[in-house]
């Protein structure tokens, strides 16, 4: 008899991932049942499917991607996989997802990574968990091992399609975090470069932003961060409104704050990688009129990341020059 095995998707990205990982797990456990749930038969009421499979399923995995990280559906049939499945495991695995991203209770199971040693572990527990002391372990492993190229082949296919999940409030707030430069244009024509950190909240819907200004010269020349930030991920290009509040260092006793919004540009693949929009600029302190400057927005590299999270505070600032001189 053999066990069955549930696939959890959400998404187009994730349906071609969790196609790609049944063909994986029949190349090395071809006893193993995998059940995707496009598989569903036609004539019955879909749910009444879903949760037959849901619930015949010992084993279940979850394949987790960008965008969305995990939907609040995958996050129901991660409870019914593990309320039926207690003799057997359920495996949440991430695909350039970072852990930090991924939902509790996902986060108690132990995550496996889409690397080649953490997918050797992968295949060798389910083996196991299969067929506890099964002399075959070996050669099953080996099948695994073949198959690990079109694997990472289809894996790299789904994650640079287009997918509509940065068009969801999950999704967006997941795509458009980490690091941004960004330039801003006064009334008077002049620019200047700033460095902002966007990070999802806990929730995944809301998310928080911190920002360094600089002066021509890669000098510190401010410090703010947002109070309160809204999304309206709706297409061709989703808003990001916030309200922030800062300092400059050469007048700390000053208070500026203002609202601001960014209008930012979806790629066919999904990706954000720039945006554009203004905020206003006002003293809170003293009465003086509003300023209203011009952002463009550009991702920052993985390297440029680095950099900016880092502690060398001489070295940031000579990016920050570097790449202010070079936006122009």
């Amino acid at each position: 008899m053999s066990t069955s095995a549930f696939i959890s998707w959400s998404g187009q990205r994730e349906l071609l991932i969790a196609r790609a990982l049944q063909r994986w797990l029949a190349a090395g456990l071809p006893g193993l049942r995998t059940f995707v749930s496009p598989e569903l038969p036609k004539g019955r009421t879909w749910f009444e499917a879903l949760a037959r499979e849901l619930q015949g399923a010992r084993i279940g995995f979850m394949c987790l991607a960008p965008p969305r990280g995990a939907s609040a559906w995958q996050l129901v049939e991660a409870g019914a996989i593990w309320k039926a499945a207690r003799r057997g495991g359920l495996f949440p695995i991430t695909f350039a997802l970072p852990a930090a991203d991924v939902p509790e209770p996902l986060r108690s199971f132990q995550l496996t990574r889409f690397e080649r040693d953490d997918f050797r572990r992968l295949g060798r527990d389910v083996a196991a968990l299969l067929a506890p002391g099964d002399p075959a372990a070996a050669a099953e492993e080996q099948a695994f091992e073949a198959a690990w190229p079109a694997l990472e082949a289809a894996v790299a296919q789904a994650l640079a399609a287009p997918d509509d999940g940065v068009y969801t409030a999950p999704g967006f707030v997941h795509e458009i975090a980490g690091g941004w430069w960004e330039r801003v244009t006064s009334d008077s024509g002049a620019t200047r470069l700033s460095w902002m950190w966007i990070e999802p909240a806990v929730d995944g819907y809301g998310q928080s932003i911190s920002g360094i200004g600089f002066d021509d010269e890669g000098r510190e020349a401010s410090r703010w961060e947002t109070e309160l930030v809204a999304v309206d991920p709706r297409p061709p290009r989703p808003l990001l409104s916030y309200y922030w509040e800062g300092r400059h260092p050469e007048r700390p006793a000053l208070l500026f704050g203002g609202k601001g919004w960014v209008r930012f540009d979806v790629e066919r693949s999904g990706r954000i990688l720039k945006g554009r929009g203004e905020f206003w600029d006002v003293c809170l302190s003293e009465a003086q009129p509003p300023r209203t400057k011009l952002i463009d927005l550009r991702r920052a590299s993985d390297a440029e990341t680095r950099t900016m999270r880092g502690d060398a505070v001489a070295v940031q600032r000579s990016l920050a020059q570097q790449v202010c001189q070079a936006w122009g």
